[in-house]
């Protein structure tokens, strides 16, 4: 191979720039090739979470809400509102950790008959849902899915309707991390870990269904379960809808009663979550 002209741009190929690159372990799950990537594992690990990242993910003018714009600027370096300060990073790393333990703690209390009975339960009742074993037999169908995480006895029940379909949209809450800003939904004491904070080897089971209203059947399935089973931190429906009723000030924030040190959950000192 001809050694390259000081200055010239190399052409290598996608591939070639993936080999390159380390990318951590990798597992087959579902019929797809899954890998940890550079930063985060094939589970979730108290360790990968909550990584400072100090630009924020929300952007919004003033003229929305002026009142709320002046009171929080002292949380951004910038005017624009763009960048976090150091010292609001560090108090949201801090609160989100605690609420990570307090998850932690919460799926352990949970009983897992309880669970299996329920998801069977809710399961059953639904017309054409059934278990998926190859995610690939799903490329390009719209519909309901259920995700399921035995380990921390919690589901998370999501609708697509993209063109990649239930593969696609699975993919993507294994391969996302939830931004910064965004892993506390409600209180320290309260917050429901976002479906996309766990890795893909998480996720244990998964049911879905093509259904002609599948937002009608999401709403359906999540109320058909015990709360402290799911972790959806919203109710049912569309995204658009969803977002209008909260500009509205309509409460659609779903959390879990999680309790402090010393309020009742049981030790975890020997659990392996």
């Amino acid at each position: 191979m001809n050694a390259p002209v000081p200055g010239e741009r190399l052409n290598l190929s996608a591939a070639a720039r993936r080999a390159k690159r380390p990318l951590g372990d990798a597992a087959e799950h579902f019929g797809l090739v899954v890998r940890s990537g550079r930063k985060y594992g094939l589970t979730i690990d108290r360790d990968t979470y909550a990584v400072i990242n100090k630009r924020s993910s929300f952007y919004w003018k003033r003229e929305i809400n002026p009142r709320l714009w002046d009171a929080i600027a002292g949380d951004y370096e910038d005017e624009d509102h763009r960048i976090l300060t150091d010292e609001w990073c560090a108090r949201q790393r801090d609160d989100a950790l605690a609420n990570f333990d307090l998850n932690m703690a919460y799926f352990a209390s949970l009983d897992t008959t309880e669970f299996n009975s329920a998801l069977s339960t809710a399961v059953a009742a639904q017309r054409g849902m059934r278990e998926v074993h190859d995610l690939n037999d799903w490329k390009g169908k719209r519909g309901l899915y259920v995700m399921v995480l035995d380990r921390f006895r919690q589901v998370y029940v999501g609708v697509t309707e993209s063109e990649g379909g239930v593969l696609k949209r699975v993919r993507q809450h294994w391969t996302q991390s939830k931004q910064f800003d965004r892993l506390l939904w409600g209180g320290v004491n309260e917050s429901i870990l976002s479906i996309d904070s766990f890795r893909p080897l998480d996720t244990t089971r998964i049911f879905a269904a093509r259904v002609r209203d599948p937002f009608a059947l999401e709403h359906k399935v999540i109320e058909s379960l015990p709360s402290k089973f799911v972790l959806n931190r919203t109710f049912g429906g569309r995204g658009n809808l969803v977002g209008f009723a909260s500009m509205l000030g309509a409460d659609i924030v779903k959390t879990h009663e999680l309790c402090g040190p010393g309020q009742g959950l049981p030790s975890t000192e020997n659990e392996t979550p």
